[in-house]
């Protein structure tokens, strides 16, 4: 089978492999190596294909796309640093290197925090803002094209319970995590 990046489903399973080791051969069925190779496989061309093309666009990596986006809507445009860092998902080392990239293209600017002169928030600029939505049309448009159209409602459907459920687990899991660990801290 084909995958859109010319890749075939053998080759993106190989590379699981190597990631996770050739024990999954024993471990997992075939549908499971597929499930994972698959969202792994998809999830890196979509990434990369998108981000060339908010690149191609608008000079904008999906990172920089999604910080403007959180300061567009972000009450009065403005956000901690270290707050776009934990919801990006992102080292608040490497938010501060997008935001002077940002900034020299006077998309953001850093104002001080009012209430924590230690903290530094990012405030969009109109300019930024006007970049916010236009990268956004773009990678709507592509998301669309390229994931979207090429499922049918009932495979949507099932993507999105199937999501769902592994995003409920993992936060339940992440949520025992931050208690054992607070726990761990208190015994300490």
């Amino acid at each position: 089978m084909k995958m859109e990046s010319n890749t075939t489903t053998s080759e993106a399973e190989q590379r699981v492999v190597y990631l996770m080791g050739d024990v999954i051969d024993r471990e997992w069925t075939d549908d499971q190596r597929a499930a994972w190779s698959g969202f792994l496989e998809l999830s890196a061309c979509l990434k990369l294909d998108h981000n060339h093309e908010l690149e191609a666009h608008h000079g904008l990596s999906i990172s920089m796309a999604g910080l403007l986006g959180r300061l567009a809507a972000a009450e009065n445009h403005v956000q901690r640093l270290t707050d776009l860092a934990a919801a990006m998902g992102l080292s608040l080392s490497r938010v501060s290197r997008i935001i002077d990239i940002l900034e020299r293209r006077r998309l953001v600017e850093r104002v001080r925090c009012p209430n924590d002169r230690r903290a530094v928030n990012a405030q969009l600029t109109n300019l930024g803002l006007t970049a916010a939505r236009q990268a956004q049309t773009t990678l709507r448009a592509a998301v669309q094209r390229d994931f979207l159209d090429a499922l049918h409602d009932a495979d949507a459907a099932v993507l999105a319970a199937s999501f769902q459920r592994l995003l409920t687990a993992m936060d339940s899991r992440r949520d025992r995590t931050h208690v054992l660990s607070r726990q761990m801290e208190s015994v300490e």
